[in-house]
This record gives C-alpha cells, structure tokens and sequence, in this order.
C-alpha cells in the first residue's frame, strides 16, 4: 500500500514508520497491519530527542522539587522561553451521565536551563504548577 501513490497509506524510511496522510496535513501512525494485525517495525522517533540521563533528570528534580506556584516557577527561573496559552489540553470521557468535557491549562517552557532537556511547566488553576521534563531535539549534522 506504501507504494501505491493513490493510498494515503506512506512510509518514513529515517523514522521506520507507516502513516496515514490526512488531506491537508498532518497523519497518523500505524502502529498495527490491518490485515494481519502484525506490529509495524520499531520506530526510530526517539533518535530525534536526546534522552534524559539518570544525572540530569535528578539535578532538575532537584532544581524544581520546591516550586508549587507560578510565582515560585518565576521566581527561580524568570520569565518562560515559550508561553502556550493553550499548552496541556485533557479530555474527560462521559461518565454517569455527565457529558465529555475538554480543560486546556497553560504551559511555559525553559529552554535554558539543560543542554538536553525542556522544563515543562503547567499552570492549573489558582496558579499551581505540574513540571515535567522533556528531551531536546537532537540537531542533524550540517552536510
């Protein structure tokens, strides 16, 4: 299906991942064949972020262990690199009849403060914070 140019069907040979192209933009992942139900190769997706060491993810456990405010969050760290009014967004599915509903929380992110990781940091209401860390993304070699 990959081969034929009429199948939204595509494959990512750098990623070793099959897609389902949308009009317009953006795809999906295949994660298992629709007719054998076999699993699809290993990604390579994770080459494109460095990992967190061991060290590191302690040294910023360290670093933020004490911030439960946005205030605390700024007082350390100053203003964020990146701001998304619209950053977590969290789906709650109906229940004993209580319809679906949607919450979206702010995210500031640092850029600054580790060579390999973002500090993520979510804004629920009344100004508390939820940090988490993720990878950088690795830079392709010039060439």
């Amino acid at each position: 299906m990959a081969d034929d140019p009429k199948c939204p069907v595509e494959f990512d040979a750098e990623l070793n991942e099959y897609h389902i192209t949308r009009q317009g933009d953006g795809y999906s992942l295949i994660y298992y064949c629709p007719f054998c139900g076999g699993s699809t190769p290993k990604s390579k997706r994770s080459r494109l972020f460095h990992r967190i060491t061991d060290d590191e993810q302690r040294r910023l456990c360290d670093l933020t262990k004490d911030m439960r405010t946005v205030q605390d969050v700024i007082t350390a760290f100053g203003e964020a690199d990146i701001y998304h009014k619209v950053g977590w967004v969290t789906t709650t599915p109906e229940r004993d009849g209580k319809p679906e509903t949607t919450q979206s929380y702010p995210v500031m992110i640092f850029t600054k403060m580790s060579e390999i990781a973002e500090i993520h940091v979510t804004v629920y209401p009344t100004d508390r914070v939820a940090i988490r860390f993720q990878g950088k993304g690795v830079k392709k070699d010039a060439g």
